[in-house]
């Protein structure tokens, strides 16, 4: 290693709908700083305010740091071109070998491989493949309004309106008492007022109800829960239409983490859908690793030039 690449550090960060998770290492492999940060807000942000945050989130972090050698960012909203470019802008005017990337990006490199696919179901949802030229595309992240299935915020939104629709049809189903109570209403037409007025990040807490009430034998919670596990193995479907690489899906974020029927469901429509070449994984380690990886990988690449070139 060479002395200009012992003395710097390599920043990771994972910047989703509800948090951001920032690390820096050592070349060495050293942990300087790991923390995780509230993102209250962020889906509401411009792309503008959200890159303003994030470069004030590196200047705090950093400190009296030398500057990073590398630095890799998986960015929630980083959907197109163009927002890339706003979302980098402040960055690349500060620190010299910067790389964005989509959120969801970071899922194939954390699991330890260059290519493959990513899909996220945590707050929100959306999925990223690499392509054969070494770029990627991403499908679905639109935000609870439009999609967001498999994310908490979309559960809790299609768990509402099923338990709307029983109550105009007069049924009787557990998953109605559960959600009002998880939400702190006492009657279906304040459902719609309630969820109106109480910023999304923060029906997540509810999601977990959906579960529940499956599990207490509520066929619309059931429902739910099939119906976003098809509309993510549709994203799988349409990176493959796109040319993407879908041999490996690896799976990530708070929901698909913590309810394995809801894994089990999308594995299970993959398999039907793409039939027996793409495998399902499970992320064992925390996506901003990814960043790490990738850091890596840029830094060396440019330490290996120079000393080519020197």
């Amino acid at each position: 290693m060479s002395a200009m690449a012992s003395g710097r550090v390599l920043v990771g960060i994972d910047a989703g709908g509800t948090k951001t998770h920032i690390r820096v290492e050592t070349m060495a492999g050293a942990v300087l700083v790991d923390r995780v940060h509230g993102n209250t807000g962020w889906a509401a942000m411009t792309d503008e305010a959200r890159a303003d945050a994030l470069e004030h989130l590196l200047h705090t972090e950093l400190g009296a740091m030398p500057a990073p050698a590398a630095l890799v960012a998986g960015v929630h909203g980083n959907d197109s071109p163009e927002q890339h470019d706003i979302l980098i802008a402040p960055l690349r005017r500060r620190y010299p070998l910067v790389e964005m990337l989509n959120d969801s990006h970071l899922l194939v490199l954390a699991h330890g491989l260059n290519s493959g696919t990513g899909l996220v179901a945590g707050t929100g949802s959306s999925a990223t493949a690499t392509l054969a030229d070494g770029g990627a595309v991403t499908v679905g992240g639109w935000g609870w309004v439009l999609g967001d299935e498999g994310g908490a915020v979309g559960l809790v939104r299609d768990a509402a309106r099923q338990v709307l629709d029983a109550y105009d049809r007069a049924e009787t189903d557990c998953l109605a008492p559960m959600l009002m109570r998880a939400l702190g209403v006492t009657h279906p037409h304040a459902l719609s007022y309630h969820l109106a007025s109480v910023e999304p990040r923060l029906w997540a807490r509810a999601a977990s109800v959906v579960f529940d009430a499956a599990a207490s034998g509520s066929g619309r919670a059931h429902r739910v829960i099939l119906d976003h596990a098809e509309a993510m193995a549709t994203l799988v479907e349409q990176l493959r239409q796109r040319g993407g690489d879908v041999s490996t899906v690896v799976c990530a974020g708070g929901v698909l983490r913590n309810q394995p029927v809801l894994f089990d469901a999308f594995s299970a429509a993959v398999a039907r859908r793409l039939g027996g070449g793409t495998a399902v994984a499970m992320l064992a380690n925390p996506p901003v690793s990814g960043a790490i990886n990738r850091a890596r990988q840029l830094a060396g690449s440019v330490f290996s030039a120079q000393a080519q070139g020197a």
